[in-house]
């Protein structure tokens, strides 16, 4: 019985074994910082919609200034600060005040792997939320 040859299938699939390892990682790698992308972001948002301070939101109360966010400023403040960050496929589905001191802002992304295929597209709905509360009230 020869042997000539029988290396050769064991060298071709730890080839392929580390072609998959370089795909996960890499692939892994992407998607961290897609997450952190898109929490920095959010949280930027969040931040300016808690500092959307308009004259009409402004009130004198016990010689006290007094600021109540609007639905309607934070949602402004947070779309405006997305789009000025210029990020493709970043998206603000919701821009809320519960208290009308503070900015709950949740964006979303589709995020695509860099390695993909035709065989096993690999797509993901990314999703993050952020708090911010205005110093005046």
């Amino acid at each position: 019985m020869s042997e000539k040859g029988s290396i050769l299938p064991l060298v071709a699939g730890l080839l392929a074994l580390c072609g998959v390892f370089v795909v996960a990682a890499v692939d892994s790698t992407d998607l961290a910082i897609a997450r952190t992308q898109l929490q920095s972001i959010a949280d930027g948002a969040a931040l300016a919609a808690a500092q959307s301070i308009t004259p009409g939101n402004a009130t004198v109360s016990n010689d006290r200034l007094v600021i109540a966010l609007t639905p309607a400023t934070i949602r402004s403040a947070a779309r405006q600060y997305v789009r000025d960050t210029a990020v493709p496929g970043v998206r603000l589905s919701a821009a809320t005040t519960p208290d009308g001191r503070t900015a709950i802002v949740t964006v979303t992304r589709v995020w695509r792997a860099p390695i993909d295929s035709d065989l096993l597209p690999l797509r993901l709905r990314l999703t993050a939320t952020a708090r911010a509360r205005t110093i005046f009230g």
